[in-house]
């Protein structure tokens, strides 16, 4: 939800894919519901139907997930698909996604909407090391960590983060994060479907998503 790839869902700091895949085709062709998928660094291609037997289908669905990932800045041109003589396996190699995170998400709107510092790392520092600031409410500048998507099972995947910088004024809580949450989906840096909630630990701007199995 945060960034502007929708069906590569970057990882924390450890993993640049969600739960190392990354879903980018279908079988039989189409631009929705992937069930094929690009796995771990190697680029394993993985789901891709064994039916019809010498199709070709290996080969066009692992060049689709190519030129989806490169249309959507995943990974840089000059990767080709090959299959493996020792297991049979298809892969997408080399992955170049070195940049990603320097590209990732929409440009900074002023100094109070956007990455701070203006070229951090999203993800850096276990997340810490770069923030996402969401516009300045009673006074306060807001922020959450730019850490985008913490996978949680194989059901559901979501991003939880903690709203800072909220102003201490008694029962306005709730009215900074949600003009935290416009300020950044307005910019184009997270997706429409989160909320505010209240935890242990502070103010949460937040969004599951299940995932489709």
């Amino acid at each position: 939800w945060l960034g502007k790839c929708q069906m590569c869902m970057p990882g924390r700091h450890v993993s640049k894919f969600r739960n190392d895949e990354c879903m980018c085709a279908k079988n039989g062709g189409g631009n929705d519901n992937f069930d094929v998928s690009v796995r771990g660094r190697n680029g394993l291609v993985d789901g891709v139907s064994l039916f019809p037997l010498f199709g070709g289908q290996f080969f066009d669905r692992c060049n689709e997930c190519r030129r989806r990932m490169e249309a959507d800045g995943v990974i840089m041109s000059g990767s080709s698909c090959s299959r493996s003589y020792t297991n049979g396996k298809m892969y997408l190699s080399p992955l170049n996604m070195d940049h990603l995170w320097k590209d990732f998400g929409p440009p900074n709107i002023s100094h109070t909407i956007g990455r701070y510092p203006a070229d951090c790392i999203p993800n850096s520092g276990g997340g810490s090391a770069c923030k996402l600031r969401c516009g300045i409410h009673n006074g306060s500048q807001m922020h959450i960590k730019y850490n985008p998507t913490n996978y949680i099972n194989p059901y559901r995947y979501g991003e939880l983060e903690k709203v800072e910088g909220l102003p201490i004024v008694l029962g306005d809580w709730r009215n900074g994060c949600l003009a935290c949450g416009s300020t950044l989906e307005t910019a184009g840096f997270i997706e429409s479907g989160w909320e505010c909630t209240r935890r242990m630990n502070g103010i949460i701007l937040e969004k599951f998503q299940y995932r489709m199995q």
